[in-house]
């Protein structure tokens, strides 16, 4: 390992790779040898390994594979994944399945310690590499997963990343330690299917969360340590033909108890099946700073649940308006937009967006004992959006409503 002289603690974005099944008692040693032989090949020939100088990476081997902890940050690392995926997958082609090279990969950012080993050369420890090592622990033949601190960085750098980096679930590692990942995967590279050492979910909430659940019509657990001043729902038509709507929530939030609220569970419920990645889900805060996924509960072909952490708490001391803003967009070919309080709320506001050929939206409150359907009274306020062009001429609709109690519901439809 060729490191550079410095402080004993340092930060490094890691690259843990094992060969899968290297262990076998029934693999002679002479394939064992050539399969890491190949390994080391392949990863000394990808750029991402030869364009890095070397006093900016440490290499440790680690018997059926090795780390690679990389000093100029965390995409790297996947670059090399992806790279040396490419390579062995090339190299496979021509052999037998016995000689096959199969690897899984786990990729983490964290701080490690230089030390010296028994034969006093550099070597490094800490959790950077630790819990590098536990992500690959996890993996299958073909996964690359990454830590959520390590994806959420790369994915807030380009929208590249943030198509091949798909996030998954709470995993336990061996040691009881809870970790969300995410995949890295596409087209000649990475594993698409969910890792099942170590999973763990529950769609259960859990104390002191608070919940907003959209388009399900059963209410859910009651949260009495928040209210919503108010809520607003932009709905966007973005095609007719589809129907293609593009939701933007504001949900402003406070706490009404003595203890701060740390994340807020999220559920989406649609009339068409739709992966997490179909529904280009956004939040962030008041600040515009994304919020980052720390569970996923629900991943079925209708239904989504899942949690962001607040970037600071919410607390009952808050001076300055809080709120969070969720982002998605859904084909609703029912035409209908429903929305559930599970808790009350000062001021409900919708508007909706759409091309002018189209009918204007009528609001109902639903009630969901007796399922029965009833015209509001006041109805949405209509106008031509200005800046529209004669090709594409649209409107605007807008509703509002204050205090809303729990348990009502809100449907608005149109043709």
């Amino acid at each position: 390992m060729i490191l550079k002289t410095g402080p004993s603690l340092i930060h490094a974005s890691f690259f843990f790779i094992d060969i899968v099944g290297l262990s076998d008692p029934s693999m002679s040693t002479k394939i064992q040898i050539k399969k890491i032989e190949t390994l080391n090949k392949s990863i000394m020939n990808c750029s991402a390994f030869r364009s890095t100088p070397k006093d900016t990476m440490m290499a440790l081997p680690t018997g059926d594979g090795m780390a690679i902890g990389f000093l100029q940050g965390p995409e790297l690392p996947l670059k090399l994944a992806i790279e040396l995926h490419g390579k062995l997958s090339k190299y496979n082609k021509s052999k037998i399945p016995a000689e096959t090279v199969r690897v899984r990969i786990g990729l983490h950012s964290g701080p490690v310690f230089i030390v010296n080993d028994i034969l006093n050369n550099k070597n490094v420890w800490g959790p950077g590499i630790i819990v590098a090592r536990r992500i690959m622990d996890i993996g299958d033949d073909g996964h690359i997963l990454l830590s959520s601190r390590t994806a959420e960085d790369l994915r807030e750098l380009s929208d590249q990343y943030k198509q091949i980096i798909k996030p998954l679930y709470e995993y336990t590692t061996k040691h009881s330690q809870k970790l969300f990942l995410y995949s890295a995967y596409g087209k000649g590279f990475g594993n698409p299917k969910l890792p099942t050492k170590g999973l763990y979910q529950t769609s259960t909430p859990a104390v002191g969360r608070n919940e907003e659940i959209e388009k399900i019509k059963r209410p859910t657990v009651n949260i009495t340590s928040t209210i919503y001043p108010s809520l607003e729902v932009n709905l966007s038509i973005k095609n007719s033909k589809t129907q293609l709507v593009h939701y933007k929530r504001l949900y402003e939030i406070q706490n009404i108890s003595g203890e701060p609220i740390y994340e807020v569970i999220h559920g989406i419920a649609t009339d068409i099946e739709k992966t997490f990645d179909d529904l280009n889900i956004k939040v962030y805060d008041e600040e515009n700073k994304p919020l980052q996924i720390s569970a996923i509960h629900i991943d079925k072909p209708f239904q989504k649940e899942f949690t962001t952490v607040f970037n600071k708490p919410i607390r009952k001391s808050d001076k300055e308006r809080r709120y969070y803003v969720l982002e998605y967009e859904v084909e609703e070919q029912g035409k209908y937009f429903e929305n559930y309080f599970g808790t009350n709320c000062g001021r409900f506001v919708v508007t909706m967006e759409y091309p002018s050929h189209m009918s204007s939206p009528v609001a109902y409150e639903v009630n969901l004992e007796t399922d029965e359907v009833i015209k509001c009274r006041i109805q949405p306020t209509v106008g031509k959006i200005r800046n529209s062009n004669d090709n594409d001429k649209r409107s605007m609709a807008r509703w509002a409503k204050k205090d809303i109690i729990q348990g009502q519901s809100f449907r608005f439809e149109w043709k």
